[in-house]
């Protein structure tokens, strides 16, 4: 199966509306603001890559090459450029994530490597999520919810000072986004991928499947355990439970985000990015404001858009 190149896919065009939502009231929280300046000015994001770029094998193209070509591959379905850099890790499951601001990397489990890459519309869909993340541009506050609970202490007492329960809270508030942002990050899988159910699979996998029944896992059987999930959605005291459940953890309940991607897929969104054409989809990169093509900058924001 060749995937379709989405020439000039804009991040807005797939964004889930609880990813843009929870943003949103992140940044309207008391001290959110001084928790970006300093996580600027304590450089924590390259204290990350440090960490990253001197403990796991880089991937190039001489290094590894086969899976920077998948890499490449899924740069050009979804649009985005330049290519981050590639880093295999030790690590356990089937895992991946992204990392940094200023110059971004994708990081990947061995595991993953190894369990994915009989089925190559697997890898594409765990690379295209992760790549979905950099260019729907997560990486900062991704990044802030890494290091936050390291530095709790540090930001609680004295750099707000807004005092640590102030900070406990913006905690809570950036794991929601986080956990929301993943949702985004799915739709920018399937679109990498272009297969259903090769993108259904990946979550059960990720989700612990036993690798010595990833031969006989049913879909279907997961499919109809997302619809029944989609069921408790309208129950107040549910959504209480499910927030309660999982408010210190950084990724959703998988079967929560297959039915969030199957919600997407049976509206027609998904085909509706998939067969569009590039005459149609004339959007602010910035702002996500429509364009008529011509102009040089956005009428909204004032983004530069000669370089679409």
């Amino acid at each position: 199966m060749e995937q379709k190149q989405l020439l000039m896919l804009n991040p807005r065009e797939y964004e889930h509306p609880w990813d843009k939502k929870t943003l949103d009231t992140l940044k309207n929280q008391k001290g959110f603001d001084k928790l970006a300046n300093e996580f600027y000015k304590h450089s924590l994001e390259r204290i990350l890559r440090i960490q990253y770029t001197g403990s796991y094998l880089k991937v190039t193209d001489t290094h590894f090459p086969d899976i920077q070509e998948k890499l490449k591959e899924v740069c050009k379905i979804l649009n985005l450029s330049p290519i981050p850099e590639l880093y295999i890790e030790m690590g356990w499951g089937i895992k991946g994530h992204a990392v940094g601001t200023e110059k971004p990397m994708i990081i990947v489990t061995r595991r993953a490597i190894d369990w994915l890459s009989k089925n190559e519309n697997e890898l594409l869909g765990l690379l295209g999520h992760n790549v979905g993340h950099i260019k729907s541009t997560h990486m900062l506050y991704h990044d802030m919810a890494k290091v936050l609970p390291v530095v709790g202490d540090l930001i609680g007492s004295s750099t707000l000072g807004v005092g640590k329960v102030i900070a406990v809270g913006l905690e809570a508030y950036l794991l929601q986004w986080y956990r929301m942002s993943e949702l985004t990050a799915d739709r920018a899988g399937l679109l990498a991928c272009q297969d259903f159910e090769s993108y259904i699979k990946l979550l059960m996998k990720s989700a612990g499947s036993p690798k010595t029944h990833f031969s006989t896992i049913d879909t279907e059987e997961f499919i109809k355990q997302a619809r029944e999930f989609q069921s408790f959605d309208y129950d107040s005291l549910d959504k209480v439970a499910k927030v309660a459940t999982i408010m210190w953890q950084t990724h959703p309940w998988t079967v929560l985000r297959a039915s969030e991607l199957l919600k997407w897929v049976e509206s027609g969104e998904y085909d509706k990015i998939l067969e569009r054409k590039v005459s149609d989809t004339f959007l602010c990169f910035n702002c996500g404001a429509e364009l008529k093509g011509e102009e040089k900058f956005c009428g909204e924001c004032g983004a530069n858009t000669s370089k679409r």
